[in-house]
């Protein structure tokens, strides 16, 4: 995750860079700027019903606190206090917005025929209003009724301030929304994203889960791609590219494509595809196996998910499940892949704004659980990289290793044979 969000945000900078030095340029030439006036704030927190009718088309969203009256200030401070983000700037685009198209031209003339139910599952700790509102409104405008059976909104104890979940059930009757389809859920005692995972998925009643982070946005025709490889193998775990929603301006940018991967130290990364790939037309279009998962956008069937041991409940908060569930999928029989065709924007924020567990690293406490579980003859290769883990504590992982056995999974050796041997890269004799 941390490789994913400074991949991004270096790529953030330097699309902002080319703004600055295009606008200077057009300033030495004596070209005019266009100036769009600057929208006026609607706050969803004091009037959920004028907010509903926010439309920005014709005025500037970004945040210009020389503009700003002191309550707008104020809400701006706070939000990017507590969301990392700029509240005020998502206030501002209001609850509807088209991305327009960001697959290959040449997915439009796909076609699928997958037509399982789905439950989106949404998880959350402290979300932006706005921010959850218009990504609810998009599942709805861009996903085929027939096929969502259910959104589930999974609350896992937001701090007081923070508290929207009465709110969302207000904006459904604002926006009409089909209320039968959601699931609203408030935990009052802190799960932690990885055990919050487990137990909102167990609300879901539709054949296949996706789960959402509850900052993202869809596009046109984002579903059918990720259900059309189910279809042909039950055993799949489908992902989205995931594009960039930037946390200051609420931006929305296409990425280059990409799989998933990790290093011995189970560190996430992103694993470009070479040009030439490309060259051979329908690779625009077909899913591509992934050795590894970003980890908040995927999509499984149900019963294969129960079947594979949900997410490991002996992990704390956050960190390294992504990892432990990419391993566990390929090395039980099973295939992680991604749909170029789907895509959904993600915002990437600019710090992590949450509080850990007290006195511990949960994702090095994690990823010491996933290297004693899944890597065995490969796991000091772990402690090599990270050696502030050699002696931790990682719990009980009794019962992941009876699930290993249960499911008759193949052991590392195989899986960096078959899946990823990039991570092991031959070496050449020197002459």
């Amino acid at each position: 995750f941390r490789m994913f969000l400074s991949r991004v945000f270096f790529l953030a900078l330097c699309v902002g860079v080319a703004i600055v030095v295009s606008e200077e340029a057009k300033e030495e030439k004596g070209e005019e700027k266009p100036q769009l006036p600057y929208c006026k704030h609607v706050d969803p927190y004091k009037d959920l019903a004028a907010w509903h009718k926010v439309n920005n088309n014709g005025c500037n969203a970004t945040s210009n606190v020389d503009k700003m009256e002191e309550e707008e200030k104020e809400r701006k401070k706070w939000g990017e206090k507590k969301f990392a983000f700029d509240m005020v700037a998502s206030d501002k685009i209001g609850p509807k917005r088209d991305n327009g198209v960001k697959a290959h031209e040449l997915c439009a003339k796909e076609e699928y025929d997958a037509k399982y139910s789905v439950s989106i599952v949404v998880i959350f700790h402290n979300e932006a209003l706005s921010v959850i509102l218009r990504m609810i409104q998009g599942i709805f405008d861009r996903t085929p009724a027939d096929l969502l059976k259910q959104i589930v909104i999974f609350d896992d104890a937001s701090e007081a301030e923070c508290k929207i979940h009465e709110k969302i059930s207000e904006y459904a009757k604002i926006a009409g929304w089909d209320e039968s389809k959601l699931t609203i859920k408030r935990q009052e005692y802190r799960l932690g994203l990885i055990k919050a995972k487990v137990r909102a998925s167990r609300l879901a009643t539709a054949d296949v889960i996706i789960f959402f982070d509850s900052h993202c946005e869809v596009t046109d025709n984002w579903l059918p791609p990720l259900l059309q490889p189910i279809k042909e193998d039950p055993k799949s775990v489908v992902l989205p590219i995931v594009d960039m929603i930037h946390p200051a301006t609420f931006e929305y940018s296409g990425v280059m494509i990409s799989k998933g991967g990790f290093d011995w130290g189970l560190n996430f990364k992103w694993d470009y595809l070479p040009w030439s790939y490309f060259d051979t037309p329908e690779n625009h279009v077909k899913p591509f196996k992934s050795p590894a998962m970003s980890g908040g956008l995927l999509a499984v069937k149900r019963d294969y998910f129960k079947q594979l041991g949900e997410y490991d409940e002996g992990m704390e908060i956050w960190g390294a499940e992504n990892i432990e569930l990419s391993l566990r999928v390929w090395m039980c029989g099973g295939r992680v892949l991604v749909a170029p065709c789907s895509r959904i924007g993600h915002v990437f924020r600019m710090w992590r704004p949450y509080k850990g567990k007290a006195g511990m690293d949960t994702n090095l406490y994690n990823s010491v659980r996933v290297a004693e579980t899944w890597l065995g003859e490969y796991k000091e290769k772990y402690y090599k990289t990270r050696s502030n883990s050699k002696g931790m504590d990682f719990g009980d992982i009794g019962d992941r290793m009876e699930l290993k056995e249960n499911l008759k999974c193949k052991d590392m050796k195989w899986f960096v044979e078959n899946v990823y041997p990039e991570l092991l890269p031959k070496r050449h004799d020197e002459l």
